[in-house]
């Protein structure tokens, strides 16, 4: 298994919102959704919880209460903000780019350029979100775009053609495109992790 994008449509307000909540029903229902994600994240983050780093339902619990040690990093708090990313989205179809180890974006950032589609896939493979959490150390690299720049992206696709001759390209340009239509049509935001 290799590395590649998974991709919500999501309420970047309700994420936002949720930051600093201290909103127990919530944190609650999310460790009891998934309950099996965050063992999982545990057993990955085994040396840094055994070092005194939190496990992954404590950096959930630090998130929703507004309670993240000042200078805390590490990629456990991402992974579980990527939990309130799945309660709160809907998964959008990645088989274009998943897997995708080592991605090149040239020549779909040049075929989006072509189309006069004012984004560029990079913008989702960064350490953006639309709340402020500790640095990781590497994984996850993640990225988000807001409703409002959905929809302009979205308007941008409709009727956008790709002349070039890459399949692959081609492929993932469609599954992109599928995002910003998707989420624009629902009427929330993009969110990213690439891991």
């Amino acid at each position: 298994m290799g590395y590649g994008f998974m991709v919500w449509a999501v309420d970047t307000n309700k994420l936002r919102q949720s930051a600093g909540s201290k909103d127990e029903k919530l944190r609650r229902m999310i460790g009891g959704r998934f309950k099996r994600d965050l063992a999982s994240l545990d057993e990955l983050f085994e040396d840094s919880i055994s070092g005194g780093g939190p496990n992954t339902y404590e950096a959930l619990r630090q998130l929703i209460d507004g309670t993240v040690p000042e200078g805390a990093r590490g990629g456990i708090y991402r992974y579980a903000f990527k939990l309130v990313v799945e309660h709160f989205g809907r998964f959008l179809d990645n088989s274009a780019v998943c897997p995708w180890s080592s991605p090149d974006f040239g020549p779909v950032n040049a075929a989006l350029k072509q189309m006069n589609v004012p984004f560029e896939l990079d913008d989702l493979h960064g350490n953006r979100l639309p709340v402020k959490l500790p640095y990781p150390d590497d994984f996850p690299l993640t990225g988000w775009v807001d409703e409002a720049e959905v929809k302009k992206i979205a308007a941008a696709f409709e009727g956008a053609k790709y002349t070039g001759k890459d399949a692959q390209v081609r492929d993932i340009l469609e599954c992109v495109r599928g995002w910003f239509r998707e989420a624009s049509a629902q009427g929330r935001g993009l969110v990213s992790y690439y891991h």
